[in-house]
């Protein structure tokens, strides 16, 4: 087995469930990929970043970044430590969380995924700027 995680994958979303007898169980509800708005600057009050990996036998630690359409870095979430697994064939499911994530232009933003100090992979998330919408008057 390798001695450093390999990423599975990484979504966005707005909620994350565990089962509290079956911790392999999770559950994201609301995944995003990006964000619609009519006005800048707009704030996403919570966001969860969660990632699965291939399992490793040794500890490592784990970080989300994001990066604005400029690469210059917006966020991070706070660094976390994750124990070994005891199975090869058992993943690691991570979580971790950003708040007050504040976009103030249009463009595509990077998740990234650091382990050990080193990117793994990345999401896009794009935020896109939309006319707003004229309400036609009501008809009697």
């Amino acid at each position: 087995m390798n001695d450093k995680p390999k990423l599975i994958g990484i979504i966005l979303c707005e909620l994350v469930l565990q089962d509290i007898l079956r911790r392999e169980a999770i559950s994201c509800i609301n995944i995003h990929n990006g964000i619609a708005t009519q006005a800048f600057p707009v704030t996403l009050p919570l966001v969860y970043g969660f990632a699965q990996l291939h399992g490793v036998k040794k500890q490592f630690g784990y970080q989300f970044k994001l990066l604005d359409p400029n690469g210059q870095l917006l966020a991070t979430s706070p660094e976390t430590r994750v124990d070994p697994l005891p199975n090869e064939h058992v993943t690691h499911k991570i979580i971790n969380a950003f708040t007050g994530l504040t976009f103030a232009q249009e463009g595509t933003y990077q998740v990234i995924l650091e382990v050990d100090g080193e990117d793994i992979g990345s999401l896009p998330f794009h935020v896109v700027y939309v006319q707003p919408q004229a309400v036609p008057p009501n008809v009697a």
